[in-house]
């Protein structure tokens, strides 16, 4: 355990323990130098008392600061101080995939296929350095706050000595490779595996082999067949499946050659997800690994059945606050749809408001118009009515004697005398309780009643008087029967 505020080499003052390896502690720290933050790895003291580990783990370390590549997390310096081995690595603020697997259960194949790219990408920059990882897990890769893949722990898992192997192998069992399990040679195609059986817990949400101790976990690898994702997630799209199986075959040979194939294959299900076009070299022999009882006992040696693999002591050192940021992460980045929807969504509201009050305006003004054209009729008709009344007045003022005038069909005002017949006829009609009149322009069965009674509301005596209906249509010039009042 490093004290806070310890400088090492100095350089790099420790500010607080962030995780714990296998192997090493993780603290944040600062470069007092270049004014940054990093993370240090400190190798706990078991291992800093095994020369041949140190000096292969310095030399490991070495070769790791030369990886400059935006899916590694970037190895800045090593050294010793006071007797404390350290490396100095990139600080990454986000979570691990193991974390990402967790909270959602399993992913989605466009997911799995671009973080399995990136994850592929820096792998393969290591291996191109002749770098091999030999510890690839979910635990190892970072997801950083803006959506970017990245893979740590480059060359300390190399370091580890048959000595080591049991601690190491606590926290890698599920994800080792059947020839690193057998304690065999491993190359690139040894982590190929590792990274299969990473791509086989994101598509499924579980690791393919589980047991008791990391003796049968590393039996299982050796000796049984992989459940085909499909029987756990039938809806897995056939080419990502063909890919984790090639990956994890249990012999070398049938596994993909180098990255550059992989990541070929894995660009082509991103776009032809059910294509059949991952092709695995046929194996006339069974898969199953025959073991020796030798062999065997060598695996139970050196693994140490007493001690359990738990796979949630491992933290790569980074910390949880950010977990909520990658609820949204979709293929490698963080989603910016629900961004876009909730801004397209506000524009629209804010537009539906808009056009809301703009129609009430409209129909708003639009009655006090109908309002308007009511109010001007009603003028319309007092004022016919009222110049009818005046021309009325008039002809009495200029026919004293009795002559009146009268308007005919064609608009021509003629002036006649009542002689004696037509007040005969007149004296009949009014004895009758009927007079007739002649309809003038702009008469109404309204404006009459208006006129002959007083009351417009009594127009429907005319209408009655005369066999009209409601509405019916009244001309210039036509007769009308008036009865009395």
């Amino acid at each position: 355990m490093v004290k806070d505020g310890i400088v090492l080499g100095k350089r790099y003052e420790v500010l607080s323990k962030i995780g714990a390896g296998g192997m090493a502690d993780v603290y944040k720290g600062k470069d007092t130098m270049l004014n940054r933050y990093v993370a240090i790895k400190v190798l706990k003291k078991e291992y800093r008392e095994d020369e041949n580990f140190v000096r292969k783990f310095r030399t490991e370390a070495q070769s790791a600061a030369g990886l400059l590549n935006p899916n590694v997390v970037n190895v800045y310096d090593v050294g010793e101080d006071r007797g404390l081995y350290y490396m100095v690595m990139e600080l990454v603020e986000g979570i691990t995939l193991k974390e990402y697997i967790e909270r959602k259960g399993r992913l989605s194949h466009k997911e799995i296929i671009s973080i399995a790219i990136q994850m592929c990408t820096g792998i393969g920059a290591a291996h191109a350095a002749n770098i091999i990882h030999r510890d690839i897990k979910p635990q190892n890769v970072i997801i950083s706050r803006d959506g970017k893949v990245k893979v740590t722990d480059f060359g300390i898992a190399k370091a580890t000595t048959s000595n080591t192997i049991s601690t190491n192998a606590m926290g890698s069992v599920h994800y080792t490779s059947p020839e690193q399990a057998r304690g065999g040679f491993s190359d690139a195609k040894s982590d190929i595996y590792s990274i299969g059986i990473t791509l086989y817990e994101m598509a499924t949400g579980q690791v393919p082999f589980d047991g008791d101790s990391t003796v049968s976990v590393a039996m299982k690898h050796l000796q049984q067949e992989i459940t085909p994702p499909s029987e756990l997630v039938p809806d897995i799209p056939y080419s990502l499946e063909q890919i984790i199986l090639k990956c994890t075959q249990k012999n070398s040979e049938r596994r993909y050659d180098n990255m550059e194939d992989l990541i070929k294959d894995l660009k082509h299900a991103l776009v032809d997800p059910d294509g059949d076009f991952v092709q695995i070299i046929p194996q006339n022999n069974a898969d199953t690994v025959i073991i020796t009882e030798d062999e065997l006992n060598d695996i139970r040696d050196s693994y140490d059945d007493a001690d359990e693999y738990d796979d949630d002591s491992y933290d790569d050192g980074y910390d949880d606050e950010y977990d909520d940021d990658y609820d949204d992460y979709r293929g490698g980045r963080k989603s910016k749809l629900p961004l876009i929807l909730g801004i397209v969504g506000l524009v629209l509201i804010v537009f539906l408001i808009f056009k809301t009050v703009t129609l009430s305006s409209q129909l708003e003004e639009a009655q006090q118009k109908v309002t308007e054209t009511q109010d001007l009729n009603k003028k319309y008709e007092q004022i016919q009515l009222e110049k009818m009344q005046l021309q009325e007045e008039l002809d009495a003022l200029k026919n004293p004697d009795g002559a009146k005038t009268e308007t005919t069909a064609d608009g021509e005002k003629t002036e006649s005398t009542t002689t004696d017949d037509k007040k005969e006829t007149s004296s009949t009609t009014a004895s009758a309780g009927m007079k007739d009149y002649t309809v003038q322009q702009g008469d109404t069965p309204w404006t009459m009643a208006q006129k002959f009674y007083g009351n417009g509301a009594e127009y429907t005596k005319i209408l009655e008087a005369n066999g009209l209906q409601e509405g019916a249509n009244i001309q210039p010039g036509d007769v009308l029967k008036i009865p009395a009042a």
